[in-house]
């Protein structure tokens, strides 16, 4: 184990806070990590100090400095540097404080890592869960079981986009290493999670992972015995928005985009809400734009534009219409509308029915479907469902 630079620079800082000295810090190559004019360069007397470990005093940087060894645990992972100067000399109080600090901040980030590690495992086998090509579902349970995660409740998946993130935590830290710029990553984003549980009340239910690509995955536990792929529409909707007003408060200073997926019972359900979310998130960002909730009943048709496949689409297709497609005068009076450029008048007229029952049966067909046929977006994913409905080799 060795200190990296952000670590490096944290004991720094707060050690020179309570000394009220400037302190340098060098890995086991004697490159120095933290402290002087001249970042990175190599301090031969360092190298020294950690071969042997014993301390040396010479000068550098102008100064006469005292560099020892920094040991954590049995083991030296650094090398301390001290200048000599206008502070008085060094005191065996105070290089005993020095270590303690040191020894304080490295435990402390230790255990945070080890947390973030297990954070990661648990993200990574909800990301295996969600999108592996096939899974053995008697194992999955018991792998769930073994990490704590409930994977046996009813829930539904909604996928949060937060626009710019991972560019952002590297740009601020473009100094340090790819490793250590993942570990300041690692940290935002559990703070991220920590926040979404947090706003759902911690209910084991409630599973959060990174995905990466600025993209969080929120497997959202659905309470109730008579539970349908219909009726928590509304449910996950509020949740969603739920969600991202959490990270809204205090503002993140990003973007956020929410897409939903569907309730559907058992694991295989679950797998299938999490393609809906990535769908409707996909969508409702291209159609749309950002910021703002998807769900993917809401996006409809419009998934006929996606790489989805032509099962799923015809599935949705027939959940938003079927209503319609059971009553065969509302049917053919959307069918007449739509090719009539959505012109009452004309529709009307070739339907041989005053322009009030046309507005009536429109009226009709918008509290079935939750789609306006008189509106342009309605009357498009009307279209393309229709046409994927009919002759879905065709879309």
């Amino acid at each position: 184990m060795q200190l990296n630079t952000a670590l490096a620079k944290q004991i720094a800082d707060k050690s020179g806070q309570v000394l009220k000295r400037d302190i340098l810090i060098a890995d086991l190559s004697g490159k120095l990590l933290a402290g002087g004019a001249r970042p990175h360069t190599f301090v031969s007397e360092a190298l020294t100090v950690a071969q042997s470990g014993r301390p040396v005093t010479t000068e550098f940087e102008d100064h006469q400095t005292k560099w020892w060894p920094f040991v954590y645990e049995d083991q030296t992972v650094a090398v301390f540097g001290l200048p000599l100067g206008d502070n008085g000399p060094i005191t065996a109080e105070a290089l005993t404080l020095l270590q303690g600090l040191a020894e304080v901040i490295v435990y402390q980030h230790f255990l945070l890592d080890k947390i973030q590690s297990a954070e990661r495992v648990r993200s990574d086998f909800i990301k295996h869960v969600l999108t592996a090509q096939s899974i053995d579902q008697a194992d999955i349970y018991r792998q769930a079981d073994i990490l704590q995660l409930n994977l046996r409740a009813s829930q539904a998946v909604m996928l949060i986009h937060v626009d710019g993130l991972e560019a952002e935590v590297r740009s601020h830290h473009s100094h340090l290493s790819h490793e250590e710029q993942q570990l300041q990553l690692d940290q935002v984003t559990e703070t991220i999670n920590a926040r979404l549980r947090e706003a759902f009340k911690n209910f084991p239910d409630n599973l959060v992972a990174y995905f990466g690509n600025d993209q969080f995955t929120l497997i959202k536990g659905i309470g109730g015995d008579t539970l349908t792929t219909l009726n928590t529409i509304r449910f996950m909707n509020e949740k969603a928005a739920e969600a991202m007003d959490a990270l809204r408060e205090p503002s993140l200073g990003h973007t956020i985009t929410v897409g939903v997926g569907q309730y559907y019972p058992e694991l295989g359900g679950l797998r299938k809400s999490y393609q809906d979310a990535k769908l409707a998130l996909e969508v409702g960002s291209k159609v749309w734009g950002l910021g703002k909730v998807y769900h993917i009943k809401h996006v409809g048709m419009f998934i006929t534009l996606a790489p989805a496949s032509q099962d799923r689409k015809a599935e949705l297709a027939h959940q938003i219409l079927s209503p319609l497609l059971r009553d065969e005068q509302l049917f053919k009076t959307v069918q007449v509308f739509l090719a009539s450029g959505l012109n009452l008048t004309d529709a009307a007229e070739k339907l041989h029915i005053h322009r009030n029952t046309l507005i009536y049966r429109l009226d009709k067909t918008k509290k079935l479907i939750s789609l306006d046929p008189r509106h342009f977006d309605d009357a498009l994913q009307i279209k393309l469902g229709l046409m994927f409905y009919q002759n879905p080799a065709t879309v």
